[in-house]
């Protein structure tokens, strides 16, 4: 018996060994592989960006004239209409010069109409009628820039809004560069926000897009009014500027995050991200043809968290493998399954 035990642990290692050799069962079995049939279909792509909030309108009054203010008609933080008069500045010296103007004009109306009718009659010349005419003229137009001088010292709301807070004091002496109060129009809220310039092409007048801002858990919505017309050169991108119609609890200013889902885009086709793999040559993929596997260079387009574009190296109806990369081999047989 002791003479048995030895062959017996001699024996194994010859079989494995021999079982390598040959390439077993399972050396030579194909590899399975779920797979992805590429179709053409339309997809939609969903960009996550930063934007800015903007009051419809938003102005800093200031005096056109340097004048003392003379009366508030307004409160802060309140809401006005157009037209509202908010500020009065001293206008005393204006309206003596308009009564002195007002004064000429009632002397030279009296001799525009003697003039008219000693023309008839030939008591005065040509020259002194138009001499008149253009006095009485003349007068007329200097109490028109009168008014206007006074009229510059009311400063009424440009729009409809609400307005800050106040600059200046009753008594206080303003000038053109002296702010008194910004009066803004948040009705509705504009959001200005960039995008590469490689998604310019798909936006448009009209599109809808929705976003947050902090502190805020409600989700507002918005349509994009204006694209400018031109790509920022500094930052390659381009400003598109939407309109939220809602904007309640909104305040100009603040930082939105914004989510813009763009049109189905007609070019290339969608494949899931695993199927992606590292080529010679940048990207591939690992089409199964005859039931072998073949690697693929493609180019890539658009990214989104599930699924990679492919410009160029596939065509509707590829079968592309999405597991079991790391042991697919070009030129390996391969059994498809489905996910």
């Amino acid at each position: 018996m002791m003479t048995l035990k030895p062959l017996r642990f001699l024996a194994l290692p010859l079989l494995v060994s021999s079982a390598f050799a040959q390439g077993g069962p399972k050396g030579s079995a194909p590899l399975k592989a779920e797979v992805f049939i590429v179709k053409s279909a339309p997809f939609a792509q969903t960009l996550s960006t930063v934007g800015t909030l903007r009051a419809n309108e938003s102005v800093t009054l200031v005096s056109e004239l340097s004048r003392r203010l003379v009366k508030i008609h307004i409160e802060e933080g309140s809401e006005v209409k157009s037209g509202d008069l908010l500020f009065k500045l001293d206008d005393s010296d204006l309206q003596a010069e308009l009564g002195q103007i007002d004064a000429r004009i009632k002397l030279a109306e009296t001799i525009k109409v003697r003039a008219e009718n000693l023309l008839p009659r030939n008591a005065i010349s040509q020259q002194e009628y138009d001499s008149s005419i253009s006095a009485y003229s003349l007068l007329l137009a200097q109490k028109h820039t009168q008014e206007v001088q006074i009229a510059k010292t009311e400063i009424r709301a440009p729009f409809s809004g609400r307005v800050g807070v106040r600059q200046v004091s009753e008594g206080a002496f303003v000038s053109p560069t002296s702010p008194l109060i910004t009066l803004q129009d948040v009705s509705r809220i504009k959001v200005d926000f960039p995008l590469p310039e490689r998604y310019a092409g798909e936006v448009k007048t009209g599109q809808k897009f929705t976003f947050t801002v902090a502190g805020n858990g409600q989700v507002f919505e918005g349509a994009v009014t204006v694209l400018e017309p031109a790509i920022d050169a500094a930052t390659r991108s381009l400003l598109v500027r939407g309109l939220c119609t809602s904007p309640k609890g909104l305040l100009p200013g603040g930082f939105a995050e914004v989510s813009l889902t763009l049109d189905g885009l007609a070019n290339g086709f969608m494949v899931p991200s695993q199927a992606i793999v590292p080529s010679p040559r940048g990207q591939g993929v690992y089409l199964i043809e005859n039931g072998k596997a073949k690697l693929q260079t493609v180019e890539i387009g658009i990214r989104t968290d599930e699924q990679v574009q492919i410009l160029r190296g596939v065509k509707d109806g590829d079968v592309v493998a999405t597991t079991n990369l790391l042991r697919i081999r070009p030129g390996l047989e391969v059994v498809t399954q489905k996910p």
